[in-house]
């Protein structure tokens, strides 16, 4: 009445999928800017750069079409 399963497989391929997961969870983290190790830090860096490179990109755009007006 008893299955015999073979653990040995189950086991390492279980362990594989599971160090996988855990990898691929880190590199995400890591991509975002995220400190994994660090439960609720959260590295703004990258969003403020953004934000600041947007900023900087739009104030000469109206500067030069004010620039232009009134020479028209």
């Amino acid at each position: 009445m008893y299955v015999l399963v073979p653990w040995k497989p189950v086991v390492l391929v279980w362990g594989l999928l599971s160090g996988m997961i855990l990898v691929s969870f880190v590199a995400s983290s890591v991509l975002q800017g995220k400190n994994p190790f660090a439960p609720g830090a959260i590295i703004m860096q990258p969003a403020a750069a953004k934000t600041g490179t947007a900023q900087s990109g739009q104030s000469p755009k109206h500067s030069n079409k004010a620039a232009q007006t009134p020479s028209q």
